[in-house]
């Protein structure tokens, strides 16, 4: 359900798309649309399999974003709340055909269910990965890491940039880092980058990212072809491709590292105010606007 490797570098690695698991009782109710799970980080892992070279703690969820997408607001009454393919749990695919069969959409009960089952304990292990890398060095560099088609949304015509990134408008992650990891891809062939990038924003990034408490966070999105054989099943890996995107991400990731470094180095005290843990999960001093208990638990019916 959740794959946690803890590192000891400041670098905190998140793939909340990459799983591709799916329980039998939901798989049974999908679409042959839904079965082929076209929206998911097809082999990510295998891109940022970085926790030897950089040290780096990995939190990837196992379980399928058509499941419960785990990089999504779950306060149904947030703003962001949504339909569709952004939903909670999607029903539509981002080319907006139909993931499950005629009437077996998930209803209010069964998704308050499925966030009590995944979405509450991937947070909780995120929030305890990001207060242990704290406690170690103060601050910590947190990536949140998806890919997509090259088309993207809706089949469009153009390919979608190889490097997508994003700092929500400087809110998560300061406009530094971000120009300090896209230099990275400078003169580099077959590099494209897109700056405050859509396709890197996400409920993770926002909720987490907060650089005047040392949570230095950044949105990236990578297209599929840049690393895949095929965009489509079986979604073969291509090795050549894969180790040299390994090995410029590696660098990218690097210099932010040192920008963190720099930066926290002269960076001012952060003022100590009380955290707000009337939800009881905030963990080891971390103050993160998170509502954990969002989710009552399962209903059972008698």
């Amino acid at each position: 359900m959740i794959v946690v490797e803890s590192g000891a570098s400041p670098l905190i690695l998140c793939l909340p798309h990459a799983g591709a698991d799916v329980p039998p009782a939901i798989d049974k109710r999908l679409s042959a649309t839904g079965r082929l799970q076209t929206d998911i980080s097809w082999r990510l892992e295998q891109v940022l399999d970085l926790a030897g070279e950089l040290d780096a703690t990995i939190v990837r969820s196992t379980v399928s974003r058509y499941v419960i997408d785990v990089d999504q607001d779950p306060n149904p009454s947030a703003p962001a709340s949504k339909t569709g393919c952004d939903a909670l749990c999607p029903v539509t695919t981002l080319d907006m055909k139909r993931i499950y069969k005629p009437h077996e959409e998930p209803g209010p009960i069964e998704i308050e269910q499925r966030g009590y089952l995944f979405h509450q304990p991937f947070h909780q292990a995120l929030v305890q990965e990001i207060a242990r890398v704290r406690a170690i060095h103060g601050y910590c560099v947190l990536v949140d890491c998806k890919s997509s088609r090259s088309k993207g949304r809706g089949g469009m015509d153009e390919n979608v940039p190889v490097i997508n990134v994003s700092t929500a408008g400087g809110q998560a992650g300061l406009a530094d880092m971000q120009e300090v990891f896209t230099r990275t891809f400078d003169g580099l062939g077959g590099f494209s980058v897109d700056v405050n990038s859509a396709l890197a924003d996400g409920f993770i990034l926002r909720a987490y990212g907060a650089p005047d408490r040392g949570i230095h966070a950044l949105g990236l999105s990578i297209a599929q072809r840049s690393y895949l054989r095929h965009e489509s099943p079986p979604y073969e890996p291509d090795r050549a491709r894969i180790a040299r995107m390994k090995m410029v991400l590696a660098d990218a990731f690097t210099q932010c590292l040192d920008w963190a470094l720099a930066y926290q180095e002269n960076a001012p005290v952060p003022s100590e105010e009380p955290a707000d843990d009337s939800s009881g999960f905030l963990s080891q001093g971390l103050e993160l606007d998170l509502d954990f208990d969002v989710f009552a638990p399962p209903l059972v019916a008698e």
